[in-house]
């Protein structure tokens, strides 16, 4: 893991885009996982980026989601849509779908996720952390950090939340992670500088992963240990 001191995410988005079309130019079929907060503004530059062509062997999955109607206001993919993020020629597989229950969208999405990760030559995960430590919809001390299987599902006092499971980011190729904010210093000290369980800092799973770039404004770069 390499941790990646710069003054805005610039340069992750910069970096991403061109890892992204790099893939996709040899002809790979490329799965891409993205992330809601302020990953939205970069996912959707990193798509404007990308030349139409060069999509149509991409599959975009979310790495969570808030579950609800589709279309509520707090759902990552409405954000997303409304941010200007256009799928162009690429498939975009929303988390939601109308009258699916919680179990039957964790379900439906464990099934597509399952399929799009076999299909896909490389994945690439774009992914942020919390200031809590957490990634995708995985938080500390939650169901999602013991959950089997490709997709958990949990009741929050926020949200109700559909992720992606460890078990199943554990076949990502590559992870790109932003981290921007003086509250979030703590916490990526603690990544950078110590071994903690998962369940009190999920990032951690981040150096179980081949290859991984975190960008941030707190830290200075430098390459850790896996895990």
């Amino acid at each position: 893991m390499r941790f990646i001191k710069t003054t805005s995410p610039t340069q992750g988005t910069k970096e991403l885009e061109k890892r992204l079309a790099s893939e996709l130019k040899q002809g790979k079929h490329v799965l891409w996982l993205i992330s809601g907060g302020s990953n939205i503004a970069i996912s959707t530059a990193v798509m404007q980026a990308l030349p139409v062509d060069d999509t149509k062997n991409l599959a975009i999955f979310l790495t969570d989601e808030r579950y609800g109607a589709v279309g509520h206001l707090d759902s990552n993919a409405k954000q997303l849509l409304d941010a200007g993020f256009q799928t162009k020629e690429a498939v975009f597989v929303p988390t939601l779908a109308p009258g699916f229950s919680l179990e039957e969208t964790r379900e439906r999405y464990a099934q597509a996720s399952q399929r799009a990760f076999e299909h896909a030559d490389v994945i690439i995960a774009q992914i942020g952390i919390g200031p809590d430590g957490h990634i995708a919809g995985i938080l500390p001390h939650s169901p999602a950090v013991d959950a089997n299987g490709w997709v958990a599902a949990y009741k929050t006092p926020t949200y109700t939340r559909v992720t992606l499971t460890f078990d199943a980011l554990r076949h990502v190729s590559v992870a790109y992670v932003m981290a921007f904010g003086d509250e979030k210093k703590p916490t990526l000290t603690q990544l950078r500088d110590k071994i903690l369980p998962l369940a009190e800092q999920p990032a951690q799973f981040l150096k179980e992963l081949p290859e991984v770039y975190l960008y941030n404004n707190q830290l200075n770069d430098q390459k850790t240990e896996k895990k």
